[in-house]
């Protein structure tokens, strides 16, 4: 049986103004919300060593505290573009030494931040995916590479893209994986030669054949440069962000046949966004489930005059309507990705300002996406940044982007908040 015990209620000594003022400031902060104080947390900053004298792109994945990272660049000693493999097991505290992976692979492209090469991992597998360089200095075909030893060694594999198109430009895509070990892979290219569009393109790499046993076209107009995300929930059901072509709105596809047949695409955020040309923005994607529901929250920036800068998006699967579309950043917010620690916790990040001083922002929500906290800054004055990226592991997000140098060299910044 519960004990109960009475309390003395004794009266409070007359106090000061100025300590009564301190009582209620600390009562205050102890009532805020937990998204608020979160806020006072502040940002640490790393630049990651990989042997590059600048930095084209970025991609990172986490597998619980391991982080893997995919970088691309010039390497300080050949004076070559290559592919810098980085691995930390303990959430970023320590790093191993980086890999190179194209050797004797596939030629590396110059890309840049927005078509950013991409990786994938499961258990000790891991897939990366680049462009070759093509027929013109921006162009390039799909190249893959599998690891099977923890990014250790690495053996390039068949294109999901046939030669017949090897000419055609395959790029700003994302990968995932998923619970069985196969590989998800959506992508870009303009095999219809529309000029204005391109074609939303995917493929899946089966663990067990060893190849890629899908190729589909889920929008054959979509916007031409605009990079698309995927994510992958717990039920193996398939989810896909893109930008479509008219109007420029986000769009989100899913498949609940591990890929075999896809539902009606539906409105991530509908804008009515009508623009001639590519706005260079895709979105971030990620999904958590809720009461046996599974919840699709997507970052999404819009274009539109009046409406212009990044949204919060959520919808629930097999729902038309959008749940919830919330302003996360003003007129000059860009370049958004999302994580989620839980359902509850989820983390946005992008940039704010002009060309002339620009800064990486985050906001958080506590409450599975319904209210946000206010801006956090994670940058100093005068620093340079350029598309945020951002993961959840246990120990709690971190932060990646590039940031330029003086010289017009980039170098790849880790941040965790402290």
């Amino acid at each position: 049986m519960m004990r109960t015990q009475n309390l003395m209620v004794r009266p409070i000594p007359a106090l000061s103004s100025v300590k009564l003022l301190s009582i209620f400031f600390i009562l205050a902060l102890m009532t805020l919300p937990s998204c608020a104080l979160l806020n006072h947390k502040t940002s640490v900053q790393k630049e990651i060593q990989l042997g590059l004298k600048t930095v084209y792109t970025i991609d990172v994945y986490s597998e619980q505290n391991t982080i893997h990272t995919l970088f691309s660049g010039i390497d300080s000693h050949s004076n070559k573009r290559v592919l810098k493999y980085l691995k930390s097991s303990d959430s970023g505290d320590n790093w191993f030494k980086p890999v190179t992976i194209n050797q004797g692979l596939a030629a590396v492209k110059k890309s840049k931040r927005g078509n950013d090469f991409q990786l994938a991992s499961h258990n000790n597998e891991l897939m990366v995916v680049w462009q070759t360089q093509g027929g013109e200095p921006w162009t390039g075909k799909l190249a893959i590479a599998l690891s099977k030893d923890f990014g250790q060694t690495w053996q390039q594999v068949a294109s999901p893209v046939s030669d017949k198109y090897a000419k055609i430009d395959q790029g700003y895509f994302d990968l995932e994986v998923d619970s069985q070990g196969d590989f998800h892979l959506v992508w870009l290219d303009d095999r219809e030669e529309a000029g204005n569009t391109q074609g939303l393109r995917y493929a899946q790499f089966s663990k067990q054949k060893g190849n890629w046993n899908q190729h589909t076209d889920l929008e054959i107009t979509a916007c031409t440069c605009c990079w698309a995300s995927i994510s992958i929930d717990k039920n193996d059901n398939i989810h896909v962000l893109y930008r479509d072509d008219s109007p420029r709105d986000m769009r989100l596809i899913s498949s609940l046949d591990n890929g075999q047949s896809w539902q009606q695409s539906k409105s991530a955020g509908s804008f009515n966004w009508e623009f001639i040309g590519c706005p260079h923005q895709g979105g971030g994607l990620i999904n958590t489930q809720l009461n046996e529901k599974t919840l699709l929250h997507s970052v999404i920036w819009n274009g539109k005059a009046g409406n212009r800068g990044i949204y919060y998006s959520q919808s629930e699967l097999n729902k038309d309507k959008i749940a919830a579309l919330h302003p996360i950043g003003g007129d000059n917010s860009a370049s958004g990705d999302i994580a989620a620690l839980d359902n509850d916790r989820i983390r946005i990040i992008y940039t704010s300002g002009d060309f002339e001083s620009t800064s990486v922002i985050s906001k958080i929500s506590t409450d599975g996406g319904a209210t946000w906290s206010d801006e956090l800054r994670l940058t100093s004055d005068g620093a340079e940044p350029s598309h945020p990226r951002i993961i959840a592991t246990p120990e709690g997000f971190l932060f990646f982007w590039t940031e330029w140098q003086k010289n017009g060299d980039a170098l790849a910044i880790f941040s965790k908040l402290e």
